[in-house]
């Protein structure tokens, strides 16, 4: 009797206990870094664009405003702005594609919050909701979501090369995957 009555007890125990939250640390001048980082006007950028498990050869363009996408064997990806087209079907990135590679991941329009640990910062729109996540000082994060259907466009963020890009963005495109990885970098 007395063993039945221990189970409701611990139960009941365990459920009134202070409960205890990770809290968020972090530099805050770090972390406002990436929104003043330096994008250069006019770069092209070399790498391996992975898409299931196919890779092809890439080199990505801006110049005079303009963008130039070459994937070598691979037909339908275009790129223009924040807008990336795969096999005729377009997304809406998070940032211009230069912002995402360099690092200018903050607008200075967020509220930031913290959460298990991370820290967040949210811009909501009347139609997307963007966030950027950061694990200590560094970005894990990019993401637009689709406030009506719920849709997303995530890009997770691999290591920052000392020379002060991403060597490795993983976009997840309402279930497809693509992997950018950047070789090299000239502006």
């Amino acid at each position: 009797m007395a063993r039945l009555l221990l189970i409701p007890l611990l139960f009941l125990m365990f459920s009134c206990a202070p409960k205890v939250e990770r809290k968020c640390v972090y530099d805050q001048k770090l972390v406002n870094s990436y929104q003043s980082r330096a994008v250069p006007e006019d770069f092209r950028i070399y790498g391996i664009l992975k898409y299931g498990p196919l890779k092809f050869p890439m080199m990505l363009a801006k110049f005079d405003g303009r963008y130039t996408v070459r994937v070598a064997r691979a037909k339908g990806i275009d790129l223009s702005g924040n807008r990336l087209c795969l096999e005729g079907k377009c997304y809406i990135l998070p940032a211009p594609p230069e912002y995402l590679v360099f690092g200018r991941l903050l607008t200075g329009r967020e509220y930031s919050f913290c959460r298990e640990g991370l820290l967040y910062f949210r811009r909501r729109g009347k139609i997307y909701e963007r966030l950027v996540i950061f694990n200590g000082n560094k970005p894990v994060e990019l993401a637009i979501i689709n406030l009506k259907n719920n849709k997303s466009v995530r890009v997770l963020l691999g290591k920052e090369d000392e020379k002060g890009f991403f060597r490795e963005l993983h976009f997840i495109l309402n279930g497809r995957e693509v992997k950018l990885l950047i070789e090299e970098v000239e502006s």
